[in-house]
């Protein structure tokens, strides 16, 4: 028989729980509400430097013009095939724990971007409508690779990852800084060859670091509250390694926030942007506006401030959804406890109820015994 002291601790242990997870809900609900209204505040300009990207590119048809960011879907491939550069992903991830499969849903989809196989046909389309994944389509084909039929692109590079995180893993060191907006460069030459991180949260960092990744750069503590300027830093340094040539690509992995109870991971690629895809969307667009001092000398200012806006609204995206995601798990621990609490409860009435019977035969009996 159970003991009544034993029930009486667990159902005072999951009381404890049940209160704590209530306390993080609604914790997560306030900073949810925070954390839409930011979201919603930055899509109007989001919109806004959308559409004046659109019509600069379309009025750049026809002109002469080069740019170390700018190139036709043609061009890419060649570059591509070179392979004179690394791939570069921005992976932004939470800080903390205890929100649901938010994290690891980012982590599925970061894998699957950075070691695809080539196997697929389907491409995801950005916000601004364009085929931002051509560089995933046939991986193998463009670099030049062929596995063996028994081994996928995938499999050989989680090999690599377990044996290069195996060597890294002496002198690596931890899962970066602490405290809010801090950051922390990570160098290592058994790293994976060809792909280079920046990642965003303190999950991100570990989970990559392990696998043997190379993360040039960690942001930690700004998971839930994102701010402009390091959206401008990430803008700066990326922008920086693409114009040396470092980088071919930039990819940007976030979790896209649908509404409280829907969140979508996605890819998007930044770096290079194709023109292709601008002069498509553009081809509808009948007026032309003057710019001043001209189109040129406003792509080269205005280009920046474009991709600072799409990371700083892929953060935006992602506090919202983290928050979501924790407020839903966080409810739904609430409601388990409460579920225990109310089967343990009847468990202990049924074992103290059984013991009083027990209890009162052996009474019965020793009455009846003395008779």
């Amino acid at each position: 028989m159970a003991n009544l002291q034993h029930i009486r601790r667990r159902i005072k242990s999951v009381k404890n729980i049940q209160k704590i997870t209530n306390a993080m809900d609604m914790i997560a609900r306030s900073r949810f509400n925070a954390a839409r209204e930011a979201l919603l505040s930055n899509l109007p300009y989001v919109a806004k430097t959308k559409e004046i990207m659109r019509r600069v590119m379309g009025q750049m048809r026809g002109r002469e013009y080069e740019h170390p960011f700018i190139m036709t879907r043609d061009d890419l491939r060649a570059n591509v095939e070179r392979a004179e550069g690394k791939f570069l992903f921005i992976v932004i991830a939470s800080d903390k724990g205890l929100a649901g499969s938010f994290s690891s849903n980012v982590f599925k989809e970061a894998h699957d971007t950075i070691e695809y196989d080539g196997t697929g046909d389907s491409t995801s389309m950005d916000d601004d409508g364009d085929d931002e994944n051509f560089h995933k389509k046939n991986f193998d084909a463009l670099k030049g690779v062929k596995p063996a039929p028994s081994r996928t692109q995938k499999q050989q590079r989680q090999m690599s990852a377990t044996g290069s995180a195996a060597k890294a893993a002496s002198h690596r060191g931890g899962g970066g800084t602490s405290g809010g907006g801090e950051s922390r460069e990570y160098h290592d030459a058994n790293y994976i060859d060809g792909v280079e991180l920046i990642t965003v949260g303190r999950k991100a960092t570990t989970h990559f670091k392990q696998r043997g990744y190379n993360v040039i750069k960690s942001y930690h503590g700004i998971s839930e509250r994102p701010d402009y300027k390091y959206a401008k830093e990430i803008t700066d340094l990326v922008m920086e390694r693409f114009a040396s040539g470092e980088i071919i690509d930039v990819t940007l992995i976030y979790t896209q926030f649908k509404s409280a109870i829907s969140c979508v991971p996605d890819d998007v690629t930044l770096l290079p942007i194709i023109t292709d895809d601008y002069v498509k969307s553009s081809a509808n667009l009948k007026e032309e506006y003057i710019y001043e001092p001209d189109v040129v000398s406003l792509l080269d200012k205005f280009m920046p401030r474009r991709i600072a806006t799409r990371i700083y609204g892929a953060m935006l995206h992602s506090a919202a959804s983290e928050l979501s995601s924790r407020m839903n798990a966080m409810s739904n621990a609430t409601d388990n406890a409460q579920e225990l609490v109310g089967r343990l409860n009847l468990f202990y009435n049924k074992v103290r109820q059984a013991g009083i019977t027990n209890e009162i035969n052996e009474i019965v009996g020793g009455a009846n015994a003395l008779e």
